[in-house]
């Protein structure tokens, strides 16, 4: 019999150079989700104040009978929608809406944080005090969580029309006027749409009325909610829309992921091809007989 071969020698390089590269691109991956929110906080910080303005919120008192027919005009179409068979439709001009901010609780959120200054043939002009989250830092005592963040407020105009779709009603923002700064692309695109009502999709009243509605649009100066016969709401509020902005980070996140574990594949059948070709060539002279 002849003398057994010692098994071929296997390089651990190709293994060590797979887990380094592997640990790197980690790191990579984590440092760099942890500094986007830095340098997001670091852009925003341009154009917005440490500060709030509030705007002005309109008195409730002497104003009980006005607040009084616009709640009933709001019944009278909420009863409406509720007619499957027939129309519904309601005008708002930009009196009844900041009426409507400071009184009714659903909206309540946007009270002194925006008022609509008027209605032009197209647009919703807003006066806005909206506050965002600013640099990351770790929770003080007293504050949930491990991180928090000191808010940035966001004061300026913009112009915005009604969309209605996927059964909730937002607002389209077209521009983004702040006095002094120059709001960047990458911003507008992901404050874009702004969805005011999205925590009252599940709301027993206003869930069930945006869901009927049909068109929400701008005419004469009023903002026009309706439900027409036939008619269903365009899609174009879309969840691309709300996230476009958080989704291009994830994009390259994924780009870089899919490049990695592309990389490390390609490593892995490499290492095995040649531990393969290693064998081969180190086998011994009586195998095969």
């Amino acid at each position: 019999m002849p003398p057994q071969q010692d098994a071929t020698p296997r390089s651990p390089l190709a293994g060590c150079l797979i887990l380094v590269l592997a640990l790197l691109m980690l790191v990579g991956l984590i440092g760099f989700t942890a500094w986007m929110p830095f340098r997001q906080a670091e852009e925003i910080e341009k154009f917005t104040k440490s500060a709030p303005a509030p705007v002005e919120v309109d008195v409730i008192e002497g104003n009980e009978a006005k607040v009084s027919a616009l709640v009933e005009r709001l019944e009278a179409f909420r009863s409406d929608l509720n007619d499957e068979s027939g129309s519904a439709r309601i005008e708002l001009t930009a009196e009844d809406l900041n009426l409507a901010i400071a009184a009714f609780p659903q909206v309540e959120q946007l009270r002194k944080s925006f008022r609509v200054r008027e209605i032009t043939g197209e647009h919703l002009i807003i006066d806005i005090c909206y506050q965002l989250n600013g640099r990351p830092r770790l929770a003080k005592d007293g504050e949930e969580g491990f991180m928090a963040a000191d808010p940035f407020y966001l004061i300026g105009t913009i112009k915005g029309r009604p969309e209605l779709a996927r059964r909730e009603l937002a607002l389209r923002v077209d521009s983004l006027d702040v006095p002094g700064s120059t709001v960047p692309q990458g911003f507008l695109d992901h404050f874009s749409t702004l969805r005011l009502f999205e925590m009252y999709l599940k709301d027993p009243i206003l869930g069930p009325a945006m869901a009927k509605m049909t068109r929400a649009e701008i005419q004469d100066g009023k903002m026009i909610l309706a439900r027409v016969p036939g008619e269903n709401p365009p899609e174009v509020v879309t969840d691309a829309n709300f996230k476009q902005g958080s989704q291009r980070f994830f994009m390259y996140l994924g780009i870089a992921a899919c490049l990695f574990l592309a990389f490390a594949a390609t490593m892995i059948y490499q290492s095995i091809k040649r531990q393969k070709r290693l064998e081969r060539e180190g086998g011994s002279p009586g195998e095969g007989r």
